[in-house]
């Protein structure tokens, strides 16, 4: 009960962080794609504001796709779930959510090896190592880890007395 309560409470945590610094990365896009209209409108064109924009949306979409698994908004095929007895169910659900645990494992592995891979490349306009742009792919799938892991504690393995 302990492991099941702390492991929710950090994924709360992680996923109230990432909520926020979605917003944030959302308002800045906002905030550079106006500039970005009125310099070209006005002045002359900045060179650096469509990559920063790019790099925001990788962040974002990574960072979004784990707040949505948390809530379990994803879209998911559940028809042929819904047809088995609820007992079956419940093993179908956890079948899935391993399922995804594995998959979130793997893309965050090599997610991890090509940032190290890549990490020495320069980006063309803000001179930022792509390194910092390619750890959004493992922090991405680790976040999910983490929902995945408090969905199986949570949901499941409650059932059957894990502490």
């Amino acid at each position: 009960m302990y492991i099941s309560k702390s492991v929710h409470k950090v994924s709360d945590f992680i996923d109230r962080i990432c909520c926020t610094v979605i917003i944030i990365l959302i308002a800045l896009m906002v905030l550079v794609t106006s500039m970005q209209i009125i310099c070209r409108v006005f002045f002359s064109a900045l060179s650096w504001s469509e990559e920063l924009t790019r790099y925001l949306l990788v962040y974002s979409t990574f960072l979004g796709a784990g707040s949505v698994y948390k809530k379990n908004g994803h879209i998911s095929v559940l028809i042929v779930q819904q047809l088995l007895p609820p007992k079956f169910q419940k093993y179908v659900a956890l079948f899935v959510n391993v399922l995804c645990g594995i998959l979130f494992g793997i893309a965050a592995f090599y997610g991890f090896k090509y940032m190290k891979l890549q990490g020495n490349q320069l980006s063309a306009a803000l001179r930022v190592p792509m390194k910092y742009i390619y750890m959004s792919i493992p922090i991405g799938f680790s976040i999910m880890i983490l929902h995945v892991i408090d969905n199986i504690i949570n949901t499941h393995a409650e059932e059957g007395g894990v502490n």
